[in-house]
């Protein structure tokens, strides 16, 4: 696992770096000084050990741990393991993410990971405890008991950090036609916006080209996001705690209660001007 450790240390060091150089938004502070810094902080450190977040280095860990029941994977070769490996758990993820925002109790979970309103590299690590479970244990679990090389999940972890680092940095980065079959920061940037032709949509992780199979992909060549975060929730918790027990609250009765603790703690409080997203479905834009 201490492969994994050092991807994360040598990720986030060297992303917060680059974002000094071309920044997407040039207002946003940056590290600690960022708004929820130190709740992503918090939400990595909790969710690792648990399961996650590191969660991805808690969840190989324990997953490797879990005894294999028959040794059919371990028989194939390492390219072959790594092929259906990154395949299928790639197709799985697309839908689970798609899951996470239709399904009104999953989408309150996922939801903690949208209201961010200021991303940076760290911005990937904040999750809900029971998202990273899910996400990064369950999937992972069948090829472990097939009997999938350890490697196998440790190399596509590795490359799952760094691309997370990669999608939520606050980087101008462009890879042109690439986007047509991989998901990239000016993809993942538009699912986190808070305009409605962009939030839903985008999500595969590594390959886009499940969005375009299923018309979920949203590319305006160019174009980044005016506004990031959640329809009339800017004023979400930033500590840790908050955002655990949110999930209590649908969308508008967290609108109401969020909105009204911020009213009491200042006169102006910040007015929402955001755009209510279509449902899944409706109004998605085809590939460009």
């Amino acid at each position: 696992m201490l492969i994994l450790f050092g991807v994360f240390a040598v990720g986030i060091v060297t992303f917060h770096l680059l974002e000094q150089v071309a920044p997407i938004r040039t207002e946003y502070k940056s590290g600690v000084t960022r708004r929820g810094y130190l709740a992503d902080i918090t939400s990595t450190i909790i969710n690792g050990p648990v399961l996650s977040a590191l969660t991805k280095i808690g969840a190989v860990y324990l997953v490797t741990r879990i005894p294999m029941q028959t040794k059919i994977m371990g028989e194939w070769s390492w390219a072959a393991q790594f092929a259906l490996f990154f395949i299928v758990n790639d197709f799985a993820r697309y839908w689970l993410h798609r899951l996470y925002h239709a399904n009104d109790f999953l989408w309150r979970i996922h939801r903690v990971h949208h209201t961010i309103v200021q991303m940076d590299a760290m911005s990937v690590f904040r999750t809900h405890i029971l998202e990273a479970v899910i996400k990064n244990c369950v999937i992972f679990l069948p090829f472990q008991l097939l009997g999938v090389d350890e490697t196998v999940i440790i190399v596509y972890s590795s490359w799952d950090i760094l691309k997370g680092f990669w999608h939520h940095a606050n980087l101008r980065t462009h890879i042109g036609k690439f986007n047509l079959f991989f998901n990239s920061a000016e993809l993942h940037w538009w699912h986190h916006s808070t305009e409605a032709r962009g939030q839903q949509s985008n999500y595969g992780s590594i390959l886009s080209i499940w969005d375009r199979l299923f018309h979920t992909f949203y590319w305006p060549k160019g174009e980044w996001p005016g506004a990031i975060g959640v329809d009339g929730l800017t004023d979400f918790p930033d500590d840790y705690l908050g955002q655990f027990s949110s999930i209590r609250y649908d969308d508008e009765h967290a609108r109401e209660a969020f909105t009204a603790k911020s009213s009491e703690a200042t006169a102006n409080p910040a007015s929402d001007t955001t755009q209510q997203a279509p449902p899944i479905g409706q109004d998605i834009a085809e590939p460009a």
